[in-house]
């Protein structure tokens, strides 16, 4: 009996790796099967410069990740129509046909850098917000420093007993 149920166990296991190849098959097939059509495939052209997104659309991926984006214009990726052939009798076309306007084009966000005009404006902000820093700094300091001066002269002054009639201003 022990030759049975090996027998059954390596008959169980088999049919398993039978079935694993087959879904392993199918599976290659299914993938070879898609490379060989080609999908449908989107050309696209930018229409318009960066703008900053809208606070609504901030996390939305096309404005990641400096919050700017940028129209386009997508249409499917066809070959060109070929011209038509000018008839040979005719010696001189009165027009020659136009390519037909592209149809089926689809609008698209695309994430684009920085733009340079905010960055520098906001570079100047920057720079402009600095100075005024500094300025109010310095003229905290120089304010300061001329308190600290007038204290220690009238603490001078009393020391040596100028501040009683010597004419000098005590506040």
């Amino acid at each position: 009996m022990p030759t049975s149920s090996h027998s059954s166990a390596t008959g169980t296991t088999m049919i398993k790796l039978l079935l694993l190849l087959l879904c392993l098959l199918q599976y290659v097939t299914a993938q070879a099967s898609n490379t060989t059509t080609t999908p449908l495939e989107l050309e696209c052209r930018p229409f318009g410069e960066c703008e900053p997104c809208p606070s609504d659309a901030l996390h939305e991926p096309f404005c990641q990740p400096f919050g700017n984006r940028r129209l386009m214009h997508c249409s499917p990726n066809r070959p060109p129509p070929s011209p038509e052939p000018i008839p040979t009798w005719y010696p001189y076309p009165t027009s020659i046909p136009s390519n037909p306007a592209t149809q089926g084009e689809t609008p698209a966000w695309q994430s684009c850098g920085r733009i340079p005009a905010q960055e520098r404006a906001d570079f100047y902000e920057f720079l402009a917000c600095n100075l005024f820093f500094a300025a109010v700094a310095l003229a905290v300091a120089l304010v300061r420093s001329k308190r600290v001066e007038a204290r220690q002269a009238r603490r001078l002054a009393a020391r040596i007993g100028l501040v009683r009639g010597s004419g000098i201003d005590s506040r």
